[in-house]
């Protein structure tokens, strides 16, 4: 996805303008200076391999870049728009050498985790293209299309090992980069596609009483299970934004996606924390402020009101705190802290506070998409879309 304003991502001053994400005196405001520095640092921590015993743990637990999944594909993207914020082509040439090392070994079973990456590789393609890119994009969007596991209604089970299962996770691993190509390709059948998929799980996954969205969806049992997971929402939440993006003022699931999105976006509100973050599990207060889904609700914020997708004028303020608060969490060495491990559904708010924080591939993307968002920051003179 396209997301830099190239006005907004040039030289800039020193002491540069404050991010003006609020009018209110006590907001406290980061410079585009040292958001950049930020953004800088978390950059070169995110491509710094791992040494040591740290090279043996789990991506889950762990920076790691030796697999093609998710976790990579996560972190690919934040960094593709980490470079494109920054005008630094290493970002790009991390992205190059890592998938040709991958392609060398030989990629995974495609499945909907292994096609997170592919989101990056098609950006990757719209500005330098390669037959190569071109390949892999068109092998995976077909995949997705003819084989990816689904449902009997058509809706894309998340993974293999958890048959008959929906999770909010899906629709950024996998969706997204079907719209992206679709919208690249000017294949109508592949936007639809994902336009069904973001309508069908929030049918599955919404909480009729917030507008949040469950982790997951069992079809066997005909009900929602995991609880109303930080990080789960945070996918939906940036992904539903760009989707909008991609698919157009004319498509005929606009209207049912844009008010899911502010469904979601007005139970993200009333769950904020007064520390500008959310918790874990959105709705418990009992469990722990967690960095990379707030990270990812400044990213979804701030873009919906770039694209005045959302009437709400707290939005913009809302990410605001939550940039302050995911900026403190940064610390020196450039890794996002307070973000919890790997997660798959679990069965109460207890397990999931039970996740420990880990500094992960996944975590440093959430927050890359963060600031590279507010680093190019540019609120559209629209109106909100109706």
């Amino acid at each position: 996805m396209h997301f830099v304003r190239r006005d907004l991502a040039g030289n800039l001053a020193s002491n540069g303008p404050a991010l003006a994400f609020s009018s209110a005196p006590s907001q406290p405001m980061h410079t585009r200076t040292n958001t950049r520095a930020l953004l800088a640092r978390l950059s070169e921590r995110t491509m710094t391999p791992a040494s040591g015993r740290h090279s043996a743990i789990h991506a889950d637990f762990n920076i790691d870049f030796s697999n093609w999944e998710w976790h990579q594909g996560v972190a690919l993207h934040g960094l593709w728009q980490a470079g494109l914020a920054l005008d630094d082509a290493r970002h790009r040439r991390f992205i190059e050498e890592w998938l040709a090392a991958r392609l060398a070994e030989g990629i995974p079973p495609k499945s909907i985790n292994t096609t997170a990456p592919l989101l990056t590789i098609a950006c990757l393609h719209e500005l330098h293209p390669k037959a190569e890119y071109e390949r892999l994009c068109r092998d995976y969007a077909a995949w997705c299309m003819t084989q990816a596991p689904r449902l009997p209604d058509g809706t894309f089970e998340h993974d293999a090992i958890y048959p008959r299962q929906v999770w909010a996770d899906t629709l950024f691993m996998g969706a997204l980069f079907l719209a992206k190509w679709g919208r690249m390709t000017g294949d109508g059948a592949l936007l639809d596609q994902a336009a069904r998929q973001f309508v069908s799980h929030y049918r599955y996954l919404g909480d009729p009483r917030t507008g949040l969205l469950f982790h997951g969806y069992d079809d066997t049992g005909k009900t929602p299970i995991g609880t109303l997971w930080g990080r789960g929402n945070g996918w939906h939440a940036i992904a539903v934004t760009e989707v909008l993006a991609l698919l157009g003022d004319s498509h005929p699931a606009r209207a049912t996606i844009l008010a899911n999105l502010r469904r979601q976006f007005a139970g993200a509100l009333a769950t904020q924390d007064a520390s500008g973050a959310w918790r874990t599990v959105m709705d418990e207060p009992g469990t722990y402020l967690e960095a990379s889904c707030t990270a990812a609700f400044a990213c979804a914020f701030l873009r919906a009101t770039e694209l005045g997708l959302a009437a709400d004028a707290g939005l913009r303020a809302a990410a605001g705190r939550a940039l302050e608060r995911v900026f403190g969490w940064i610390n020196e060495n450039g890794e996002l802290t307070h973000a919890s491990a790997g997660t798959p559904v679990k069965p109460d708010a207890a397990s999931y506070n039970a996740i420990p924080y880990a500094t992960t591939p996944f975590a440093q993307g959430l927050a890359l998409l963060a600031l590279a968002r507010a680093l190019v920051f540019s609120p559209t003179a629209v109106s909100p879309a109706p």
